[in-house]
């Protein structure tokens, strides 16, 4: 049954959506505390690489630089997985996404950037477009991001609240949870709700007139249905598609295929 809904919702996209440049980069970026690999480790680029696409490879903010582990490809349609830095405020987190889409505009002229963001890292490209626009990216498209806050913001801070006040909250950087222990790490200043009032200014400013896709999770037991939708928004109502999945928040790597038959040209 779960095949045939996603085979059914992959006809709806082709049949509804237009196909995007033939030469193009998509930017994969991790939500939360996740990094890149999250996508490989899902399968996500394996079915990208299946549908055509070339690995581009790891990118990462530096002060001085965007980081790239290989060299540039000429093939024209690639992807990246980008590493943000993890544990800091979405601002924070948007900057060094826009130092690499810049750098990645740079090492790929005339080239088509499509941000495709995962959970919170959703929400993160989406700031990046309002804070920092840039002329290359032509699309967004988000997996189960909770652009709305809801059910997730309010599970993530329940969580994030429970660990800072414990001792396990001290060994948090050093599993790689930096910024745990401290809320500000997350939530800005101790006593602010910033993800509330963030989200609100997030969402009232105006966004560049670009393609914008939700991809809503039916099943999702982190963040709720209408948080993930961009059509809702203020900003953005009426201005973005909406495509329901039978799955739920974690990626899976029929969305590679799924970002295939959105991406391709036809």
């Amino acid at each position: 049954m779960r095949g045939g809904l996603r085979i059914l919702f992959l006809t709806l996209v082709l049949a509804l959506l237009p196909g995007l440049a033939a030469a193009q980069i998509v930017v994969l970026v991790p939500g939360g505390w996740d990094q890149g690999d999250g996508f490989r480790q899902a399968g996500v680029t394996a079915a990208l690489n299946a549908a055509g696409y070339a690995d581009g490879g790891r990118a990462r903010a530096r002060p001085e630089a965007p980081w790239f582990d290989r060299a540039p490809d000429p093939a024209p349609r690639q992807f990246y997985t980008v590493d943000l830095p993890a544990g800091v405020i979405p601002p924070e987190r948007a900057r060094a996404l826009g130092q690499v889409v810049a750098g990645l505009a740079r090492r790929h002229p005339g080239r088509e950037l499509v941000l495709v963001g995962h959970s919170s890292g959703g929400v993160v490209a989406r700031e990046l477009l309002v804070r920092q626009p840039h002329p290359a990216v032509s699309t967004l498209i988000t997996f189960s991001a909770p652009h709305a806050g809801g059910g997730w913001s309010a599970l993530a801070r329940s969580v994030t609240d429970a660990l800072a006040d414990s001792a396990l909250g001290l060994y948090a950087p050093f599993a790689g949870l930096k910024g745990m222990h401290r809320r500000e790490g997350l939530w800005g200043p101790e006593g602010a709700s910033p993800d509330a009032a963030h989200l609100e200014w997030l969402n009232t400013r105006e966004h560049p007139p670009i393609r914008y896709v939700s991809v809503v999770r039916l099943a999702d037991p982190w963040v709720d249905v209408a948080s993930q939708d961009m059509n809702r928004l203020p900003a953005l109502r009426g201005r973005a598609h909406t495509l329901p999945s039978p799955g739920g928040h974690r990626l899976e790597a029929a969305d590679g295929t799924l970002l295939a038959a959105l991406l391709l040209p036809r």
